[in-house]
């Protein structure tokens, strides 16, 4: 008989250690590759061979003069980094921006997720759920509607605020500084931080919190001595995941002033240096691969940091096998001010930002409310959208889109999951590490990548449909959902005991059936979750496809983005209120078929 032992320092990861019972130390080689896992590793590498390749390609446009068709060599571009406009620009705003969202989603994540997951408040399965709409709906439509409520020229809000204090204006805005994107932004992504961090609060045990009290430690003292740091990995995991998503996402910044380069970032650097707005025509390919390289290091730090802090995950394990049940406080006199609390972010986050979006868009020019207002409200605005989707195939694309991308995530996340989980090949490792790549790269770089190759097809491979076609857009939004889908698959598929699937191999069943009959039950529920969560996230995505748009692959979320540049504001909202009804009842029937259970990130 022999027994696997943890293999000594020095010895070859490729020759693991085996120990026999005559106590000698063999050298066994690693498993080769099987009959049944030849078909899912070469799926897996298929598609992370896709993603090295993309990302090698943005680092290799870092060194090209010009367009990727040109050839040619230079150092020039990686100059930009030692510009006026990068050191005292893009670059500290792009920091102020990432830790100004941080705080933003912290002040009301972290207190919303103790809210509705540790005490007894009213309602909490429906904040909850409202959440979960928050989470889906498009961050341009927030920062669309904070626009129309806090801005000098055109703020509902500060023109309430102006007539109410009998002055002229109000010198408040959202818009042309970076504290107000960090603002919005924030606002934004505290359903991320209030996900990743609402299971670890609900799974601490509650005798830790009993033991102390019993020692004489008030509330506050157990808050800040026991749960702070026992929560402490997911409370900067879900802090360092709103960093990298807060410096990566494009259309926010680009409504809020970016665009103008009034106050720009290392997102909207990358995009308008492919595609400069203006009067500019200056192209510069090789300056956005440096900004794309640029914008991810912060992200690559950020998330081996958190990495090391897993290393000691050890010294934060609560659950044991010893039977528990979490215990809610009540709040008591208290409890009208958790209450006010959870209505303030909701009012500030999806009330108040999408009244104000369906006023504007059922008015030929956005005005404060009045009687005479009320009498000119029209559906113009609807039917002009209607008419501008309907004869663009906007609405054809975004339906295709959504249902190829659920369906070869979900595919792809699963095949690579298989590997990690359930072969012994040494490989796995590097897979597992490679499917995590696009959630530390922003998805910019990516979609950078994909138009520059798009260049290279049209001149060497113009039969090939790409540049410009729904494909690219597929590609981009395959390769940076794959991190979200593979973490649920590997999680599954860890529950399913090998021993099923070995019944049936020795019982004869070929592999097709074993996956059809066996794995893939077990696992429906995931299926589903990947499948809905990763359309819903598709349909809202908007800054690699506007990116990669070009006149016939555009699609609803980009049509609505550019209806609000062109300054048709009026069209723009009826844009995003659709969106955000299609997205909410969407999501409103998925949270009631589940019981409202969920625990997702955007």
């Amino acid at each position: 008989m022999i027994d696997s032992v943890p293999a000594a320092a020095g010895t070859p990861a490729a020759l693991p250690i085996q120990r026999s019972n005559a106590g000698s130390v063999v050298l066994s080689r690693p498993p080769r590759l099987t009959g049944r896992e030849a078909f899912p590793v070469t799926v897996t590498w298929l598609i992370l061979g896709i993603v090295a390749v993309l990302l090698a390609f943005v680092v290799y446009m870092t060194f090209v003069p010009g367009l990727p068709t040109d050839g040619g060599w230079t150092l020039k571009n990686w100059g930009n980094l030692a510009t006026r406009e990068f050191l005292t620009g893009s670059l500290p705003n792009t920091v102020i921006l990432g830790f100004g969202s941080i705080a933003v989603a912290a002040l009301f994540g972290l207190p919303l997720a103790w809210l509705l997951n540790r005490t007894r408040l009213p309602l909490r399965r429906t904040f909850t759920t409202l959440m979960a709409l928050i989470l889906v709906v498009p961050g341009y439509v927030a920062a669309m509607g904070w626009i129309m409520l806090v801005d000098e020229h055109i703020g509902l809000l500060n023109a309430a605020l102006a007539a109410l204090l009998h002055v002229d204006s109000i010198p408040l805005s959202v818009t042309n500084n970076v504290f107000g994107m960090a603002w919005v932004m924030g606002i934004v992504l505290v359903p991320a931080v209030f996900f990743l961090t609402a299971g670890p609060m609900r799974a601490i045990d509650p005798s830790l919190e009993e033991a102390a009290r019993m020692s004489g430690a008030g509330t506050w003292r157990i808050f800040r001595r026991i749960n702070t740091p026992l929560l402490m990995p997911s409370i900067l995991g879900a802090l360092i995941y709103t960093f990298i998503t807060a410096v990566s996402i494009f259309e926010i910044p680009a409504l809020l002033g970016a665009a103008g380069g009034k106050v720009p970032v290392l997102a909207t650097d990358v995009f308008y240096a492919v595609r400069p707005v203006g009067p500019s025509t200056s192209y510069a390919y090789g300056a956005a691969g440096v900004y794309g390289l640029a914008l991810a290091v912060p992200s690559l730090i950020a998330l081996l940091f958190y990495l090391r802090l897993l290393d000691r995950a050890e010294r934060f394990q609560v659950v044991t096998g010893k039977s528990y049940q979490t215990r809610d406080t009540d709040l008591g006199v208290l409890t009208w001010l958790g209450l006010g609390f959870v209505i303030l972010y909701l009012l500030l986050a999806l009330a108040l930002p999408l009244l104000v979006l369906l006023w504007a868009s059922v008015l030929p020019v956005l005005q404060m409310p009045s009687a005479e207002m009320l009498r000119r409200i029209t559906s113009q605005n609807y039917h002009s959208l209607f008419i501008t989707l309907g004869s663009a195939g906007i609405v054809a694309n975004t339906v295709v889109l959504v249902i190829v991308v659920a369906i070869l995530t979900t595919f792809f996340s699963f095949m690579i999951s298989w590997v990690v989980v359930r072969t012994r090949l040494s490989q796995r490792k590097l897979v597992d590490m490679l499917s995590l790549a696009p959630h530390a790269i922003p998805g910019l770089a990516f979609a950078f990548a994909l138009a520059m190759l798009g260049i290279l097809a049209t001149k060497w491979a113009a039969w090939l449909p790409f540049a410009g076609t729904m494909v690219v857009i597929v590609l981009a939004d395959l390769v940076t959902r794959l991190p979200y889908a593979t973490r649920m698959g590997n999680a599954a598929l860890v529950q399913i005991h090998p021993a099923l699937e070995e019944s049936a191999q020795t019982s004869g069943a070929p592999n097709r059936r074993i996956l059809w009959h066996i794995l893939l039950p077990l696992i429906r529920p995931t299926i589903v979750y990947s499948l809905v969560w990763t359309g819903l996230l598709t349909f809202q995505e908007v800054s690699m496809a506007l990116f990669l748009a070009g006149p016939n692959n555009r699609v609803l979320s980009v049509a609505v983005f550019q209806l609000w540049q062109a300054g048709n504001t009026g069209q723009a909202a009826a844009g995003t209120i659709v969106m955000a009804a299609i997205l909410g009842i969407v999501t409103f029937l998925i949270l009631k078929a589940t019981k409202g259970v969920i625990a997702s990130t955007k």
